[in-house]
């Protein structure tokens, strides 16, 4: 009897001290998990991930474990530590298959910073055909891979894309990528020649200020190399040179960058208005399940 009242007592005793235990949850796997969410929240986003990657660890749940790889793959690709999310993302798979849509998500995000192009729309593509994922992610797919169509060069494939998920006709994002087919890039080769002419490349591609002030610096110191020759000061006009050669050969690179950055400028205006806002994010409230909240 004495032996059995004291096992009820330590028992009552445990009961009190722990009472998390009996939830299959220990105090410490509490700590840490309040603790990523913490430092996911204040943006310490490699620290964050240290601390899923641990959660992930001393898991027992195989649900539970593919979620925390999954979490902590995310919080790397929020530091744009790239290299470590997709080992951690086919951990989160081989642990829990049910992650597969929300792990491709991650991974196009991955490719599209990387700038992999074929890479984002293969795995855009594969998110979009799964017939398991929501309307929301299929919605948010069919977005991201109508933008990184654009990316690759291909704005009729984005047009297509668009067409299936378009409230309307007028829908901005098919506008937008109508104004892109009709517009024209501009041709560096072009640029750099009419370089020649100071001013004039940098004209070509929109830059106006730009190509002023070439026209004047140039014409200045074509003005000093005329003055000091025509007074026989040969120091000051082979010092003249020098600088009007750098200027003069800055003109022609320049009307080459302008042309660039005006195609670069055109393709970015262009994918900005495609994807808009589109955007998602894990929703912490929800852990261990992987609830994903999209915003568009």
């Amino acid at each position: 009897m004495k032996i059995t009242r004291i096992g009820v007592g330590l028992a009552v005793v445990c009961a009190a001290l722990f009472p998390v235990c009996g939830r299959g949850e220990s105090p410490d796997r509490a700590v840490a998990l309040t603790l990523a969410v913490e430092l996911a929240e204040a943006e310490q986003h490699e620290s964050s991930a240290v601390e899923w990657r641990r959660l992930a660890l001393s898991e027992p749940a195989p649900s539970a474990r593919g979620a925390y790889f999954w979490m902590a793959a995310w919080e790397y690709g929020q530091a744009t530590n790239l290299d470590v999310v997709s080992p951690l993302l086919g951990r989160a798979e081989e642990t829990a298959p049910e992650l597969e849509s929300q792990a491709l998500l991650l991974r196009a995000e991955c490719a599209w910073k990387q700038g992999q192009q074929e890479a984002s729309v293969f795995y855009w593509r594969a998110v979009a055909d799964n017939p398991r994922v929501s309307p929301e992610t299929k919605q948010y797919a069919m977005t991201k891979l109508a933008a990184a169509y654009v990316r690759s060069g291909k704005p009729a494939d984005a047009r297509t894309v668009l067409d299936t998920v378009a409230t309307n006709q007028a829908d901005t994002r098919l506008t937008a990528i109508r104004d892109y087919e009709q517009g024209h890039d501009r041709r560096p080769l072009v640029g750099g020649i009419l370089g020649i002419v100071p001013g004039l490349g940098y004209a070509y591609s929109g830059e106006y200020a730009n190509g002023l002030r070439s026209l004047l610096l140039n014409g200045l110191f074509i003005f000093g190399m005329v003055d000091t020759a025509g007074d026989d000061e040969w120091g000051a006009f082979a010092v003249i040179s020098f600088f009007e050669v750098t200027w003069f050969t800055g003109s022609i690179y320049g009307g080459v960058d302008a042309a660039q950055r005006y195609n670069e400028r055109r393709l970015n205006e262009c994918m900005n208005d495609v994807q808009g806002q589109a955007s998602f994010e894990p929703e912490f409230g929800k852990l261990p399940v992987i609830s994903l909240k999209f915003a568009f």
